[in-house]
């Protein structure tokens, strides 16, 4: 695969991790103050939390993954070419 192409692939992961981000908290907000079981500040409190956590969590695993695996293949590049 051309550099160019592989370049504007990564862009768009980038993006789209970027905008997932975004989602993800937007979402659990939404449908966490929706809820009507929210009666006490505590209950508010661990909508935030765990938005937040998945919000952060997620992407971040999935971050993680994507520059392992890019590692793994850069490696295995250099070994075929032995």
């Amino acid at each position: 695969m051309g550099t160019k192409m592989w370049k504007f692939l990564k862009g768009m992961f980038c993006t789209a991790l970027f905008c997932g981000y975004f989602y993800v908290l937007f979402v659990n907000l939404v449908c966490g103050f929706s809820m009507s079981g929210i009666e006490s500040r505590w209950d508010a409190l661990k909508v935030l939390v765990c938005a937040f956590l998945m919000a952060a969590g997620l992407p971040g695993v999935i971050w993680y993954q994507h520059h392992r695996i890019e590692k793994l293949e850069k490696e295995l590049e250099e070994l075929q070419h032995f």
